[in-house]
């Protein structure tokens, strides 16, 4: 009962959120300049998650809204997969006879989901051509929620007390799933392409309330929160 009354405030949550998010874009001026736009970037962990896991693809879309020359509110998903978890990789000390060992079958993967609200500031007298091309800095911040289920399976289980080593007696896998709140902040800049289309690059943090478990038999720490830089190009199409 405990888990399906706490699983059903995280649900509420997400439907509170996004029920704010769609208000607030309906209740924007019909005279607004909007635009879609689609993400692709590279996510990168930071601050203890990058113990655990290397780079890995973003891809996302946008609703944008232009509240005035220099503001746009943004709601942006974003989907990434962290897989090959470094837990793979490294090995224990078995302290009955203090030799190390591998798992072999140990494996570890994360995906996120991510839904977000965020300001973006232009600034104007700060434009400066590259290319032939104008390029317009902004930068951004944003609260959100996170989404993600971190699986760990096939682990030797360490605390044996009998030799040999039974290499096939494993730790149960585990399978945390949460959605947690967070925030961001970011720089970048923009540029015109055409009268409809322009271009986005964008360097963005992100950290949410959000932890993973430690597993200290292989040196990995308890991390909290989570931590990650996301570097993205967009594509708008403006309507």
């Amino acid at each position: 009962m405990g888990f399906i009354k706490k699983h059903t405030k995280r649900n509420q949550s997400l439907q509170l959120y996004i029920l704010i998010a769609f208000s607030f874009s309906i209740s924007q001026p019909l005279s607004a300049q909007n635009s879609i736009a689609f993400l692709a970037g590279t996510g990168l962990p930071v601050s203890g998650l990058n113990d655990w896991y290397g780079a890995a693809p973003v891809i996302g879309l946008q609703y944008v809204i232009s509240t005035d020359e220099i503001t746009k509110i943004i709601m942006e998903f974003h989907y990434q997969n962290y897989g090959g978890g470094s837990i793979a990789d490294r090995d224990f000390r078995w302290v009955v006879d203090y030799n190390n060992y591998k798992s072999p079958a140990a494996n570890a993967n994360m995906n996120w989901n991510d839904f977000i609200v965020k300001t973006r500031k232009y600034f104007p007298n700060k434009t400066r051509s590259f290319a032939g091309k104008m390029l317009q800095p902004f930068a951004s911040y944003g609260l959100g929620l996170y989404n993600y289920t971190h699986q760990v399976s096939g682990l030797i289980y360490p605390g044996q007390s009998k030799k040999p080593l039974d290499t096939e007696y494993l730790l149960d896998p585990i399978t945390d799933r949460r959605v947690a709140w967070g925030g961001n902040i970011g720089v970048g800049f923009d540029s015109s392409l055409g009268q409809n289309v322009s271009l986005a690059l964008d360097l963005t943090y992100n950290a949410a309330i959000g932890y993973l478990r430690s597993f200290e038999d292989w040196g990995l720490k308890e991390v909290m929160p989570l931590q990650f830089l996301t570097i993205g190009i967009g594509l708008n199409y403006n309507y």
